[in-house]
């Protein structure tokens, strides 16, 4: 059972967060496509601006994962689906339950979870040990998963299993793509850590062969990028990409 002392936190920060975000509120320049609120910016979110959405949690790549789930894949359709959603996003998390024609289940390992932005998953397991039987989801949705396991070729294995053939999952994780090689944590030092995507605790930086560890393990991989939507009106950088990866039929 989870703590009243939870819920109590919960509620404040939520106080704290609409108040903090009045400012924000004041103007028409940008809009959450998932929401719909409209603001004179979003709010900041760790060391970036213009990027958090105080009505309905989203970040950038949310907002860019919800275009195009809506628009390129037809995820939003009525047509019979199961999905699994690894570190639940809030903001995705509601538009996605209230599908009844979504069987929807969430997992994570806990290490992603952050309140600000995700939501307690029905299922505590990494993405490199799927607790599901072969062929059982049509989608899975991980962003910013990949990033956080030590094994992401495990990972993508286990979701090739459990996907059925023709199925999807929609991938993003923090990419640089001044670099062409992706490399562990393993292979630098703590120190050397620190001056990497401003310290954050993960365990994989991503260069620009992304896309092809991907296709490495049989996975038919398109590239969604920012620069074909209303990126400026969505608060979403030019260089934001979403990957489909579709497990061949």
């Amino acid at each position: 059972m989870i703590p009243y002392n939870y819920f109590v936190l919960g509620q404040l920060r939520s106080v704290r967060l609409q108040m903090r975000s009045i400012p924000y509120r004041l103007g028409n320049k940008v809009q959450c496509p998932i929401c719909g609120r409209r603001y004179k910016a979003f709010m900041p979110f760790r060391y970036r601006a213009n990027a958090y959405c105080p009505s309905c949690k989203s970040l950038e790549r949310h907002r860019l994962a919800y275009i195009t789930l809506k628009e390129k894949l037809g995820f939003y359709e009525a047509l019979p689906k199961k999905v699994l959603h690894f570190a639940p996003d809030i903001c995705l998390y509601e538009s996605i339950r209230s599908r009844p024609y979504i069987d929807y289940t969430t997992a994570d390992n806990m290490t992603t979870f952050t309140s600000s932005i995700t939501v307690r998953p029905d299922y505590v397991m990494s993405i490199d040990d799927i607790k599901f039987e072969n062929a059982t989801f049509d989608v899975v949705i991980a962003i910013g998963v990949l990033v956080m396991v030590i094994d992401n070729s495990k990972a993508l294995q286990e979701i090739q299993r459990v996907l059925k053939p023709g199925g999807y999952v929609v991938l993003h994780d923090p990419i640089d793509y001044s670099r062409a090689h992706s490399f562990s944590d393993k292979d630098i030092s703590a120190e050397e850590k620190q001056t990497l995507y401003h310290g954050h605790d993960q365990r994989w930086y991503y260069g620009q062969d992304y896309a092809d560890r991907i296709r490495a393990e049989g996975f038919e991989v398109e590239e969604i990028t920012a620069q074909n939507v209303d990126y400026e009106r969505y608060g979403i950088p030019p260089n934001e990409r979403i990957y489909v990866a579709t497990k061949k039929k």
